[in-house]
């Protein structure tokens, strides 16, 4: 997945990685970490940034807790709200309390009209959020004083806690009427995050602890983010030396982990796949899209390509969310049957090997992003399963903006799992038709599943949890008769780091977005000295 804009782009290229440097705290006190990122800049919750309230720069009304390790979501905790947040009978009111005493970056008090504020303008056309459609149901926001807020709902909404996790910004940086991928906050940030930043460059971010945080006081003081190149030139760094930590692609991870260097993994809702191009003659057949279901061999690559640091999985709909769990919802390896439905279709080999129908070439173009190396190996490895079926796959890698614009013809090899903590949102960017407010790379292909929009918008709104479980269910089952993309594993994020001389905080679930924010550097400020 990506968005538009630069602060998407470092999420969507999934190659963020820290680097420790002189864990020792030199002369002063002060500790250091080298964090090693593609981009820098985008530091903006309204489009995006921070959205599932991992930041050093911002809180949100709730935070992230720490994996559970018993294969459920994590908890979400009160952070700048006081207490969690409570909803009325039929879930379209949700009030919250807010703590008392919390200062901005910039020494202004934290109140209720900073949160209204914020959250305001994310449904905003003017700021063209690019997360907007997972708050689309916010109507009205009331504050009856500086410490409570009130988010009234256009529809019943029962899993709105999750979207509390945004980081809040101070009114006072709000741009009306400005696109928010225009705003100053972009460079710079002001949040009641445990860091400021204390200056920025083209390639190098410097980040320091505030002494003032009202939630802990960080032992790390100094964090800086230097700009690399790729993924790839990131773990070559590391592998040389030159670096002592980085989020790495799943199977260099063990290839560069040394006596002075840990394996740290870390859950997630990240999920790899293709989309198959409703433009394209071949893949705008269900028939086909099946077949192509049918014919990957996703245990190979979960082991080939992701060196066993993942899970297979045929929808974007993991174990994780229990009881909308569809087990049966499972694409088996089936060459042979996958084979017999093409050649029911009309498309069968021609004297070179190659389907065909009605003078059509069986052809899919396969398009990445350039630098992201595990979505190229994914790329190569289906192509090369697909290729003795008698289908032409050419393999290319490409920028942005122009898979952009040929993305209803050809098949990205595409990420989901962007914002997770609810199912709502997982799976509605992946499946849901596009609408007012779903965001460019939602369901980029935009392949209806038939029948899948009505409950999808039905299980959103069901208060009973029991009922919208069987919904997420039922669309799981239609999803096996009419698949809109080639899902193939949910990834494990890998990641190398030195941490002697300190103690670490357990490693949370993750969403698509991975890398110098997340891993064993998710919390930061409360890491402390062992």
């Amino acid at each position: 997945m990506k968005r538009r804009h630069t602060s998407a782009l470092v999420a969507s290229l999934g190659a963020l990685a820290l680097v420790l440097s002189g864990c020792e705290a030199p002369s002063g006190g002060d500790s250091q970490l080298v964090i090693g990122t593609e981009n820098l800049g985008g530091y903006n919750p309204v489009n995006g940034y921070s959205v599932d309230g991992n930041s050093p720069f911002y809180d949100g009304l709730l935070r992230l807790q720490e994996d559970p390790g018993t294969g459920e979501m994590p908890d979400l905790a009160p952070a700048l709200a006081d207490t969690e947040p409570t909803a009325n009978d039929d879930s379209t009111e949700w009030t919250v309390k807010l703590r008392e005493g919390v200062t901005f970056s910039d020494g202004s008090t934290f109140d209720a009209g900073d949160v209204a504020a914020t959250y305001r303008a994310i449904v905003d056309p003017d700021s063209a959020s690019e997360v907007v459609d997972a708050f689309r149901m916010i109507e009205d926001i009331e504050t009856p004083g500086e410490s409570t807020v009130v988010f009234h709902l256009a529809e019943p909404t029962p899993t709105f806690a999750s979207r509390l996790t945004l980081g809040i910004l101070p009114s006072e940086a709000i741009e009306k009427g400005t696109p928010a991928a225009d705003w100053a906050v972009n460079s710079e940030p002001v949040g009641t995050g445990a860091y400021v930043l204390e200056s920025l460059t083209a390639d190098t971010a410097v980040m320091k602890a505030r002494d003032d945080y009202w939630r802990t006081k960080p032992e790390l003081k100094s964090v800086t983010v230097q700009a690399y190149a790729d993924s790839s030139a990131l773990a070559a760094a590391v592998a040389d030396g030159k670096i002592s930590g980085a989020a790495v692609p799943p199977r260099s991870v063990d290839k560069i982990a040394g006596a002075d260097h840990d394996i740290v993994t870390a859950r997630t809702a990240d999920w790899r796949g293709l989309t198959l191009p409703s433009d394209n003659p071949f893949t705008a057949s269900a028939t086909v899209r099946k077949a192509l279901n049918m014919a990957v061999d996703r245990e190979t690559i979960v082991d080939e390509v992701l060196g066993g640091h993942g899970t297979p999985a045929s929808t974007p709909i993991g174990e994780f969310y229990g009881d909308a769990y569809e087990p049966s919802a499972d694409f088996e390896l089936d060459v042979k049957a996958a084979e017999r439905l093409l050649d029911g279709a009309g498309w069968t080999k021609d004297s070179d090997g190659i389907r065909s129908k009605a003078g059509q070439k069986a052809e899919i173009p396969f398009t990445y992003p350039a630098g992201d190396s595990v979505r190229g190996d994914i790329a190569a490895e289906v192509a090369a399963q697909l290729t003795p079926l008698g289908i032409s796959v050419e393999v290319e890698a490409g920028e942005w903006d122009q898979i952009e614009k040929t993305m209803m013809k050809q098949a990205i090899v595409y990420a989901g799992g962007e914002q997770p903590y609810n199912i709502d949102h997982q799976i509605r960017a992946a499946l849901h038709t596009h609408t007012d407010t779903s965001a460019v790379f939602d369901n980029p292909s935009d392949v209806e599943v038939p029948g899948a929009d009505e409950l999808l918008d039905h299980a959103a709104q069901e208060t009973d949890e029991s009922k919208a479980n069987a919904d997420y269910r039922k669309v799981q089952d239609l999803y096996m008769d009419d698949p809109s993309y080639l899902i193939v594993a949910f990834l494990e994020h890998t990641y190398v780091a030195d941490t002697q001389g300190w103690d670490v905080p357990d490693t949370t679930f993750e969403p698509h977005v991975h890398g110098s924010d997340w891993g064993p550097w998710w919390n930061l400020a409360d890491w402390t000295k062992s």
